[in-house]
């Protein structure tokens, strides 16, 4: 809306300069302090990833909004001293435009990956003895390195690579520095922390707040003078132009002193005073402040879910549409009905304390190793018949698709299986495979809310033409079932290519709870392994940078944990699908 209300008045003001008899003192200060607003908040440079794309057009605004701001000011000219004040808003202003234009061509080109170096801050100064300072050189740490991936190996292990700061890491610290590097990542992206935290930027800052600060004494001076003269209307220096003109600077001025305090408080600011070596102010200011010298997460904590079968079942049997229901199709199309509906039934949850485990298991470099040898086999052979069975192509929807049909079958019918579903009599264990249970069904739902909802997220996800036949054909996969329990049972029941995750759930079938769902588990923890190292073109990173206005999906929390490069791709059958 700033935009749009600045460019308009800007034409209003432009237009206005054919009729002298309307021409106003203080309009020469109006169109470049309208220019200064185009500017926008440091907070908020871009609206999505693609609007860096289009900075070019941004540029020539710039270009065509400062010629009319000169123009407007050449017109409006006075022989008064206070025209003068126009020449320091046109600085004000063309240094905020600027900015924008310049942070968006700076992101839009990948130069933020080169733009950070952190060896002083890495081997200079001690963090011991106080949580917020570890907290940020960890996060510092882990983003040198995350960028050093983005930039460099692509993907391809290196060695000698340093090793992942956050595995090393204390537990309760870790996740508070992972949630400040995903802020840190945002700030580079979406605000003008690319120019505003480095020498020339706050050069500029201080230049523009010393102009904007000027033309408001310049206006106060100007507004004293007329009243002591007793002149209210002298050259049509009516009221509610002063009004306008005040308004105009105050909100410029308090745009100004927001970004001061955001950037003196922000973990950019701390990071630097730490790479000063005064990591004891940043001590002394977060002891003393704690409510304004915070971590400024940007982890949202929410995990999606999606359950394929329970949605099939609603929409085999939904009622007949209402009125409202029935025009919203005929206007918009199914399609869009459809993406409503999936949007409906999706369910958001709080990452539980036991999903954290899970993902801290899966970032072990070492995890492989801890493995017992019987495990690694029965873990080879599920993927093996996932290979076997998925001869189009191997991709990563067919993958999700079967392995998380089989643990949903598992989670719905072993009650059956195992003794009226009785807890194992194996003392210590039997709350471990509960455990393992929940976290299994969570990560299958999570899955297929990222297939459904976001697959851009996910590397070779293939064509989804078969996850939208069965939406179009829910008693495919359901049949007569009239619940969830019933259509796993029909799926076991039926025979056939189509059903290939029934040899893994047969397979899972004979075995004890606590292997069977450790199996299961370490499955999926291979599916977010692969999800976050399989083929990453510039589409899925930037997918996940997307994530970032919304809190950052748990797939680009993991992403961001364990760069690919950090350890060795681990061998194994299961691992060939996208590894050889």
């Amino acid at each position: 809306m700033a935009d749009w209300v600045a460019t308009v008045a800007l034409g209003k003001l432009s237009d206005a300069q054919g009729d002298p008899e309307k021409s106003n003192g203080f309009w020469t200060i109006w169109a470049p302090l309208l220019l200064l607003h185009l500017g926008g908040p440091d907070t908020i440079t871009a609206y999505s990833l693609e609007d860096t794309q289009l900075w070019m057009r941004h540029l020539l605004g710039l270009m065509v909004q400062l010629s009319v701001a000169v123009y407007v000011i050449l017109m409006s000219w006075k022989n008064s001293w206070f025209s003068f004040m126009s020449l320091p808003a046109l600085v004000a202003g063309v240094i905020k435009y600027g900015e924008r234009t310049w942070v968006l061509k700076w992101v839009s080109d990948d130069k933020y990956l080169h733009r950070i170096s952190i060896a002083p801050l890495m081997y200079r100064h001690s963090t011991e003895g106080h949580e917020y300072v570890r907290v940020l050189v960890l996060a510092y740490k882990h983003l040198n390195q995350f960028m050093n991936y983005l930039v460099g190996s692509g993907g391809l292990y290196i060695l000698g690579a340093p090793p992942n700061p956050w595995v090393v890491a204390e537990t309760n610290t870790k996740w508070d520095a992972l949630e400040v590097e995903m802020g840190l990542v945002y700030d580079l992206l979406y605000t003008k922390a690319a120019v505003i935290y480095s020498k020339g930027g706050f050069i500029m800052r201080c230049i523009s707040f010393g102009c904007t600060l000027t033309v408001l004494l310049g206006l106060t001076v100007q507004i004293v003078h007329l009243k002591s003269r007793g002149e209210d209307d002298e050259g049509n220096w009516h009221e509610i132009d002063i009004a306008i003109t005040g308004v105009l600077i105050l909100g410029a001025l308090a745009l100004e002193i927001y970004a001061a305090v955001v950037i003196f408080s922000s973990n950019w600011m701390m990071l630097w005073l730490i790479k000063q070596g005064r990591g004891e102010w940043v001590i002394w200011l977060s002891d003393r402040f704690p409510w304004f010298f915070n971590k400024k997460k940007k982890w949202s904590r929410m995990m999606g879910r999606f359950d394929l079968l329970g949605y099939l079942l609603k929409i085999r049997d939904r009622e007949v549409r209402s009125p409202s229901s029935k025009i919203a199709w005929k206007v918009l199309g199914r399609n869009y009905e459809d993406k409503w509906n999936r949007y409906r039934h999706k369910t958001a949850y709080s990452v539980h304390p036991l999903i954290y485990n899970a993902i801290s298991e899966l970032c072990d470099p070492y995890i492989d190793s801890r493995i017992s040898d019987s495990l690694t086999h029965e873990l080879d052979e599920d993927w093996v018949i996932l290979k076997d069975h998925n001869d189009t192509g191997e991709t990563f929807f067919e993958l999700t698709l079967c392995v998380h049909m089989a643990t949903e079958i598992c989670y719905r019918l072993e009650m059956e299986w195992d003794a009226g579903g009785e807890d194992d009599p194996s003392g210590s264990d039997s709350s471990l495979w509960k455990q393992n249970r929940e976290v299994s069904k969570a990560l299958s739902d999570y899955m297929m809310y990222l297939l459904v909802m976001h697959p851009s997220l996910l590397p070779n996800v293939g064509s989804l033409h078969v996850l939208e036949l069965y939406f179009d054909e829910p008693r495919r996969l359901t049949r007569d079932g009239r619940d969830v329990n019933a259509a796993c049972r029909n799926l076991l029941s039926t025979e056939g290519y189509e059903w290939s995750w029934s040899r893994i759930v047969e397979r899972l079938k004979g075995k004890e709870k606590p292997k069977r769902w450790e199996i299961i588990k370490l499955l999926w923890l291979w599916m977010l392994r692969i999800a976050t190292r399989g083929e990453k073109g510039y589409g899925q990173r930037n997918s996940h940078f997307q994530q970032l206005r919304q809190g950052g999906e748990l797939l680009t929390l993991i992403w961001f944990i364990n760069p690919p490069y950090t350890t060795r791709p681990p061998k194994g059958p299961r691992y060939n699908i996208f590894f050889s």
